[in-house]
């Protein structure tokens, strides 16, 4: 089972939500034979994501922590994730490039695990994205109202 992390590059961690992320990846990885988490790795939201994804593997051996890129010529922290995923954006445009790979995430995701407080934005997008698609959505902004 893949899940893609999708947030605010702008987003302010707390430990409430980092404990409802690393709960519900636990609950998925007892129902699944592997979960594989996709991160964009930009911003303060997927930085928490993919700490979560970490701790969370830490106490099953099932989660992988993927990041996503965009491009294959831009450096990337791949510190922390056990896989690096290149969807196939050769023809894309580098102006698109983060677009397209949003939208290869949530195609490829049978969760989205988000935080979107607002309307605009490449968060706001990928989530209206994934709405369109019919993928099962949990933002966690929705709880901290």
């Amino acid at each position: 089972m893949n899940i893609a992390f999708c947030g605010h590059k702008d987003f302010i961690a707390s430990n409430d939500i980092e404990a409802k992320i690393i709960e519900m990846l636990l609950m998925y990885a007892r129902k699944e034979r592997e979960v594989c988490c996709f991160n964009g790795g930009y911003g303060a939201f997927d930085c928490l994501a993919a700490h979560c994804a970490d701790k969370a593997k830490e106490k099953t051996g099932n989660i992988k922590n993927c990041l996503v890129v965009p491009y294959l010529s831009k450096k990337f922290n791949k510190e922390c994730f056990d896989e690096i995923i290149y969807p196939p954006l050769e023809d894309v445009p580098p102006k698109w490039a983060i677009c397209r790979r949003n939208e290869w995430m949530v195609d490829n995701s049978a969760v989205i695990i988000c935080f979107v407080s607002c309307g605009f934005g490449g968060a706001a997008k990928t989530l209206r994205y994934a709405k369109s698609r019919d993928k099962l959505i949990i933002n966690l902004f929705d709880s901290c109202k």
